[in-house]
């Protein structure tokens, strides 16, 4: 059992040893290698790596000309014929002939419509007759009148009974006027059976049918002259002042190809009730007829049009925290302008084919190049490299055919 306990002090001893002599080895090895340097050593006279430049298309760059802008504003609304008459009966009777239907062109005094006659014209023979009776009783109060002048000139009769003979010859007249009268207006009653359009236009609505019953102001048909045609629109009272009788309009109709002319026509000389607009009549001259009743117009007024204005388009301005500027190229590289702006056009496509382009009253000039686009927050005094446009593909020839 000693001699167990003294081999493994042994043991011990000589692994304590080994691993003493491996720790020496290792740190002599550490205290002989060089140093590594911490950065590599730069080489003399070079310049530090360049910044990448800044493509851009021709079509993003935009040199500043003078040119036109026009203030415009858009308008909406709805179209209607400017002449619309509604028909109606003045009498009242049976319906029995309707000439015309929905859709059918009419001529002013065309007969449209009848009512039964039968009625009125025997009232207008009583009438008659009632006058004729008139006529004979002024007939005899005359010739009584005549013969009591001779008699009172002999002295056969009073002055009183003469005067009341002529009494009796006014009160005779008088019956006859109005005998006429009644039937001139039995006649006119018997004609108002005779419905007749009061324009020339189209039949939009008729509302009765052969054998139905009307009464005095009883709805017939609704003729439209669609020949001349009004949109009402609304203007701000802030840009009302710039409006005027006769400035044109472009006008897009739904259904309508191409673009409409119009012209302010009228305007109204109030607001709107509950509004701050004043309502603006445009007219439309429609003698193709291609504009319908209810048609829905859009369109722009031009307020104001002025030329030799420097203008860019609306994307080229950049606004931050109410700082307006524009990247512009000079000597290369991407510069900011600060700008103060004008009147904005809506009507204009810029240069990428958006719409809109504003005035520019400060910061630039004519033949600078300015971003038209935007391509977001750009660094300035970077450099800038245009990229030329793409050249033609060359026309493939054909194969020269075989002999």
């Amino acid at each position: 059992m000693t001699n167990r306990k003294w081999w493994i002090a042994v043991v011990v001893v000589a692994l304590a040893a080994a691993a003493y002599t491996q720790r020496d080895r290792i740190a002599g090895s550490l205290s002989r290698a060089p140093e590594a340097p911490a950065t590599a050593p730069a080489v003399a006279g070079s310049a530090p790596p360049a910044a990448p430049k800044l493509q851009l298309a021709p079509a993003e760059l935009l040199t500043i000309e003078p040119g036109e802008i026009s203030r415009t504003l858009p308008v909406t609304g709805t179209l209607k014929p400017v002449n619309q008459i509604l028909v109606k009966s003045k009498v009242s009777g049976d319906i029995t002939e309707v000439t015309v239907r929905e859709g059918m062109a009419v001529r002013a005094g065309q007969v449209v419509a009848r009512v039964d006659q039968l009625d009125y014209q025997l009232r207008v023979n009583e009438r008659a007759a009632q006058l004729r009776n008139a006529q004979a009783q002024v007939e005899q109060a005359r010739r009584t009148v005549e013969n009591n002048r001779q008699l009172l000139a002999k002295g056969f009769i009073s002055q009183n009974a003469f005067d009341n003979a002529g009494s009796g010859l006014d009160v005779a007249r008088a019956n006859a006027d109005a005998a006429a009268a009644g039937l001139a207006q039995l006649r006119k009653m018997l004609s108002d059976t005779v419905i007749v359009a009061p324009i020339t236009g189209t039949v939009a609505e008729r509302f009765v049918q052969p054998g139905e019953k009307l009464s005095p102001d009883g709805r017939i048909m609704t003729i439209v002259d669609l020949s001349r045609m009004e949109i009402e629109v609304v203007v701000p009272t802030t840009e009302i002042s710039a409006v005027r009788v006769g400035q044109e309009v472009e006008l897009r109709i739904d259904g309508v190809a191409g673009k409409q002319a119009a012209k302010v026509a009228r305007i109204n000389p109030g607001t709107q009730a509950g509004t701050r607009s004043v309502p603006v009549y445009l007219a439309v001259a429609n003698r193709e007829e291609r504009i319908r009743a209810g048609m829905f117009a859009q369109g722009t007024l031009t307020l104001e049009h002025r030329s030799g204005v420097l203008t860019v388009p609306v994307a080229a301005v950049r606004d931050v925290n109410g700082r307006k500027f524009v990247y512009a190229v000079a000597d290369g590289k991407i510069v900011e302008h600060d700008v103060k702006l004008g009147a904005r056009d809506d009507s204009t496509l810029a240069q990428d084919g958006s719409p809109g382009v504003i005035e520019v009253l400060e910061g630039l000039h004519a033949g600078e190049r300015v971003v038209a686009v935007n391509l977001g927050k750009l660094a300035v005094g970077a450099e800038v490299e245009t990229s030329a446009p793409p050249a033609p593909a060359a026309p493939v020839a054909a194969p020269a055919a075989r002999p």
